[in-house]
Formats: C-alpha cells, sequence, structure tokens
C-alpha cells in the first residue's frame, strides 16, 4: 500500500512538472522574447527605427527584444522568413511599402502573399530621400546642371539603387526630366552608398538617414529631396518639386507585419507600443533628427494604405518601364 502511495505522488509531482512547463491558458503576451526582423541591412533608416521602438516596448514590457536584419531581394528574403513564423506575435517583420505594395509588380514569382500571409500592424515612419551625387564624377552643384549634364552624356551616367523605393524614385525622374542613365542594383543603402563614395557610379536617391550623413560629412552633393517639402533636418536643401518638377513628389513608409492568424490582441497590443514609443517626445525626436516623419496607424489603416499603394505602385513602376524580374 505503502509503495502504492509513492509511486501516485511520484506520478502527480511528473504531472504538476509537466503541467508547469507549458504556459498558462490565457497567459499575458509578451511572455518571452520578441524579434523583429528587418529586411534592410544595418544602418538603414528602417533598421534604426527599429531599434529606436524595440528598446522603448523592452523597457515597457520588461522583456527582451530581438532585431535581426536580413536583407535581400528588396527585402523578399525577410518576408518569406516571417510569412513561415509562428503566428504567435513572437516574430514581426518590418519593411516598406517594397514587400507589401511594390514587390507584386516587379516579381513575377513571390514566395509569400502580401495579403493571406501577414496580418498588418501599423506604419510608424515616412521616409523621404534625398538625390546625392559623387562630386568628382558629378560637377552638377544643382539639379538643372545634373540633368544638363546627364543629357550631354547619353547612356555614361549609372546609379545606384538599393530597394525598390530608391530605383523608382529615380526612373520617375528620368522620365519627367528626359534623360538616361544606368541602374546598379545593390543588396543594401550602405554598400550601395560605398560604391558612391568610390565612384564606381555616378548618383544615389538614398533614404534620407543614409545619405544625409554623408552630406554633413562633405563626402557627397545634395541636389534635391523627393518629398515635396522641404525637411525640417535639412531645410537648406532644395526640393525636387521646386527645382523643375512640381509634380515630383516621392516617398516611402515603414511598417510592421506579423504572421496571418497572429491573436487580434496580440497585433493590438504591439500596435499600441510601437505607436506610443515613435509618438513620445523622444519618439518624434529621434525621427526629425534623421529627417523622417511620424506616421502613426493602427492595423486597418495599413491594409487600407497597403491596398491603395499596390495600385499607385504599380502605375508607376508601369509608367517608368520597369518590367517584372
Amino acid at each position: 500500500m505503502a509503495l502504492r502511495k509513492w509511486k501516485f505522488f511520484a506520478v502527480l509531482i511528473a504531472v504538476i512538472g509537466l503541467l508547469g512547463s507549458f504556459p498558462a491558458h490565457g497567459q499575458a503576451w509578451p511572455a518571452k522574447p520578441i524579434k523583429f526582423v528587418v529586411g534592410y541591412a544595418a544602418g538603414s533608416a528602417t533598421d534604426g527605427a527599429t531599434r529606436f521602438f524595440a528598446d522603448k516596448i523592452r523597457e515597457a514590457t520588461g522583456q527582451t527584444v530581438l532585431v535581426e536584419n536580413k536583407p535581400g531581394a528588396d527585402a523578399n528574403l525577410a518576408a518569406e522568413m516571417v510569412a513561415r513564423a509562428p503566428a504567435d506575435g513572437y516574430t514581426a517583420f518590418v519593411a516598406g511599402n517594397s514587400t507589401h505594395a511594390a514587390n507584386i509588380h516587379l516579381y513575377k514569382t513571390l514566395n509569400y502573399d502580401p495579403y493571406k500571409d501577414f496580418a498588418p500592424v501599423t506604419t510608424f515612419a515616412r521616409v523621404p530621400y534625398i538625390l546625392i551625387v559623387n562630386p568628382d564624377k558629378v560637377p552638377a552643384r544643382n539639379l538643372k546642371d545634373f540633368i544638363a549634364f546627364a543629357k550631354a552624356n547619353p547612356g555614361k551616367l549609372n546609379y545606384a539603387s538599393a530597394a525598390v523605393a530608391s530605383r523608382v524614385s529615380v526612373e520617375q525622374l528620368k522620365l519627367l526630366a528626359g534623360f538616361d542613365a544606368l541602374n546598379v542594383n545593390y543588396k543594401s543603402s550602405p554598400q550601395a552608398m560605398t560604391d558612391l563614395l568610390g565612384g564606381q557610379v555616378h548618383f544615389y536617391i538614398a533614404d534620407i538617414a543614409t545619405g544625409l550623413t554623408q552630406v554633413r560629412a562633405g563626402r557627397v552633393v545634395a541636389l534635391g529631396v523627393t518629398l515635396n517639402q522641404r525637411l525640417a533636418a535639412a531645410p537648406e536643401i532644395p526640393t525636387i518639386a521646386e527645382s523643375g518638377f512640381p509634380e515630383y513628389d516621392f516617398f516611402s513608409w515603414l511598417a510592421v507585419w506579423v504572421p496571418a492568424a497572429t491573436p487580434p490582441t496580440v497585433v493590438t497590443t504591439l500596435s499600441e507600443l510601437i505607436n506610443r514609443a515613435m509618438e513620445s517626445e523622444a519618439g518624434k525626436e529621434y525621427l526629425l533628427r534623421r529627417g523622417l516623419l511620424g506616421y502613426p496607424g493602427s492595423p486597418q489603416a495599413l491594409l487600407e494604405l497597403q491596398t491603395r499603394d499596390t495600385e499607385r505602385w504599380g502605375r508607376a513602376i508601369k509608367a517608368a518601364g520597369i518590367q517584372a524580374q
């Protein structure tokens, strides 16, 4: 009898221990580390902003928050990775309109569905771009002279692109201004910048965080910003619109998604945490210093924006004559 009692208690203790190894039903999120997978390289505007709000989420929740960079194929590689992750809210994808609005027009085959494989969380920033040139390769110091130089050297200029936005922005300018230049595609913005500084390419429309740093250092010359309003972070740089092309107004947006079927309560909580971080005084200051514009949102607002911009980017890509790969 005593032996049976000991066996009973041994089994009971084992069962209790096993149950204790599983999270309790309805356990509050987050209960373990969160990982944000960024579709671009370290040092990019997207990477920097993600690391900012990741730190704020860590402070707010007490949980470890990781940032993993997985650049390549216009952020498609990172999108594929997150699309196949567990839908539990612990793996999120950070990118821009490339993966969820533009790439469907640029790639004949995508290994993910921008709508079916993801649940939208929120937007958090708008990204203006800046046209910069290597001063040793391009003698122009304003947009008018740059276009004149490009027209005087048809087919001889090349430009860097490290994401869909940087390429489409140049193609739109080429279309409006009537000059030609060859695209050289790079895996990341820092790589593109390295070759611009080295003279392997003549010019680059870079995200403002990457480009402005080199402008301030005197290594490149800024000819214009792509947004149709001057930036508070660099008010001395004219817009392309005011330099002769009033219809030119180009920017991209940054956002967060999680795998489809992630619990709606988790999606809402994550959205609120990101918006709270970026709308704080520290968040606003962070964006301002880097020339980014705040763009708070919600899951529904991001879905509507994504749907609208899928059509808008499709028109822009077609007008630029870019063929799907």
